[in-house]
Formats: C-alpha cells, sequence, structure tokens
C-alpha cells in the first residue's frame, strides 16, 4: 500500500487565521506554518494565473527546508478549459509545455513536485448524444464540444511526459456508464497512460473509483447542494462552504484505505472546503481517523 497524503486545496487564506493560524500571523508565514501540520498541498491557483518563478521558486526553497513536503498543482484554466477544447491539440501542447517550463521543472528540480493536476472543463465530453445525468451540466449542443475519446488519449499521452505524477478529474457524466462508473474505453486508456482518475466527494459527480494508475487522487469539495446548483451567486466561495461533520469523514474512512491498498505509490486526499479554515479542520481530522502521522518536524518550531 502507498502511503496517504492528506492536505488542502491552498493555503494562503486570510479567514483561516483563528481557525488555523495564529492571530495576527502575516501572510508570508502562513506557506511554513502550513507545512509545519501537512505534507502536501494542492495549489489551486495555477489554475487562474501562472505563478512567476520567484514565487515558484519561494515556495520550493521552503518545502525544501521540510522533510517530504510537496506542491500538487494544477493546470491553468486557459490549457484545460480552453486550449483543450479547440480542434487542432497543437496549442493544447504547447500551454503544457509552457506549464512544464515556468512551474513543473522548478518544483520538481527540487524535489516538492507532488502531482499535476488537470481539471477538464464540463464542456469536454465522450459523446455528443448524451442524456444529462449531473445538474450541473452545461446544456449547449454537445456536437460542437464532443471532443471524445480522441481527444482523452491525445491529453493523456501528452500528461505522461510531464514531471511528477498525473490525475485527471472528469466533470460530464457523457464519460459515464449507465451505473454511473467510468466508460470502459476511457478506463483503457487512462491505464494506457497510468493517469488517476480523480476520485470526487461533493454534489457535481458520484463518488466511484477506478484503478487507473499506481497512486490515486482523492478530492472533497463538501456537499453544499443548495450552493452548488445555484445559477446565481455574488459569493463563487459559497459552493465550498461546508464543514464535513465526523460521521461523514468516517464514512471515506474506509473507502480510501481500500483506495490506498490497491496501489504501491501515494493516494494523495486533498480539502477544499476552503472557507473559514473548513479544510484544514477536516484534513485533521481524516489525518486522526486514518492513523496518518503529522509529517516528521511538524511542530517543532512552532512551540
Amino acid at each position: 500500500m502507498g502511503h496517504i497524503r492528506i492536505g488542502t486545496s491552498g493555503w494562503s487564506y486570510k479567514d483561516w487565521i483563528g481557525p488555523f493560524y495564529p492571530q495576527k500571523m502575516a501572510q508570508r508565514s502562513f506557506l511554513k506554518f502550513y507545512l509545519s501540520r501537512f505534507d502536501t498541498v494542492e495549489v489551486n491557483s495555477t489554475f487562474y494565473n501562472v505563478p512567476k518563478l520567484s514565487s515558484v521558486e519561494g515556495w520550493a526553497k521552503e518545502a525544501s527546508n521540510w522533510e517530504g513536503r510537496e506542491f500538487t498543482v494544477k493546470v491553468p484554466s486557459r490549457v484545460s478549459h480552453e486550449l483543450c477544447m479547440e480542434e487542432d491539440p497543437d496549442d493544447l501542447f504547447k500551454g503544457l509545455d509552457d506549464f512544464k517550463e515556468s512551474v513543473l521543472e522548478p518544483l520538481s528540480d527540487r524535489n516538492t513536485l507532488g502531482a499535476v493536476l488537470f481539471q477538464a472543463s464540463p464542456y469536454f465530453t465522450m459523446r455528443g448524444d448524451i442524456k444529462y445525468k449531473m445538474k450541473s451540466e452545461p446544456r449547449v449542443p454537445l456536437p460542437e464540444y464532443g471532443m471524445g475519446l480522441k481527444r482523452l488519449k491525445e491529453l493523456c499521452q501528452k500528461l505522461s511526459t510531464l514531471p511528477g505524477s498525473h490525475a485527471l478529474e472528469l466533470r460530464n457524466s457523457s464519460w459515464l456508464n449507465e451505473d454511473l462508473r467510468l466508460n470502459g474505453s476511457a478506463r483503457d486508456v487512462l491505464r494506457e497512460f497510468g493517469i488517476a482518475l480523480v476520485v470526487v466527494d461533493g454534489p457535481s459527480f458520484p463518488w466511484f473509483s477506478e484503478e487507473t494508475a499506481r497512486h490515486s487522487y482523492i478530492r472533497f469539495h463538501g456537499r453544499n447542494k443548495e450552493e452548488w446548483f445555484r445559477t446565481t451567486n455574488d459569493d463563487p466561495n459559497a459552493r465550498y462552504f461546508y464543514d464535513y461533520p465526523e460521521s461523514e469523514i468516517m464514512e471515506r474512512k474506509d473507502p480510501i484505505k481500500i483506495i490506498a491498498s490497491k496501489g504501491d505509490q501515494e493516494t494523495r486526499v486533498y480539502f477544499n472546503n476552503h472557507p473559514k479554515g473548513m479544510a484544514p479542520t477536516n484534513a485533521s481530522k481524516m489525518m486522526e481517523l486514518l492513523g496518518v502521522n503529522s509529517p516528521v518536524g511538524a511542530l517543532d518550531r512552532f512551540r
């Protein structure tokens, strides 16, 4: 069984002061404190903007001061949601190469790169003649957007050449069979290139796992159905406002153990319900229930 790593989606949240970060802690100290509690973090900010090289090098430098810390990074939305949807894949490949050069390689060179997360657009479909199963899916003429298995294979082949482990989060039910499991042809593509299918706990996709890689990847988005499916909302973070009760975390404990037992590399678990410090609180509880120890050297510098 591979090592289970547990963390959160991001760390630079001012509303974590009090629930997680000590009062009056400066934001520049957040990462250092975070790495004293968790050995992995999913960097969501790269989805919105590619960071400066100096920022990436700063993350790597801080993480290299601790044993076994890593960053998982999310592919920019311009690549995953725009370039991936173009008929010609050349710009998609170039976008991934640019991301490799600016973010992945600097982290990999300092041995602080974990996984690379490609979150597919909800318009990225296997076929156009589907019946919608998920309330959050876009109602558009799908044949125009149906990239299908050909694009999936092109994408997975390219992802497999990047540093780190690789994970794909699908978000359209055309990739699922009637029993809400991954289509067998899509599963074969992911297996061919060793790409982990992201397991999702959230309102928009069913919880299920597939053995497609030697590592595993799990994301907890929260279960705030009312806000998740609201079509108009002034607060983009409202859908993530959800504090998992211990009973729901316990509900996922054994399934995560089973998932981890099927691979010989890391199982990465991230909590994305970031408002008000809910994510680090829930992640810590999951660590406790799974018997995942605090990372080496965790609290010495903050006593």
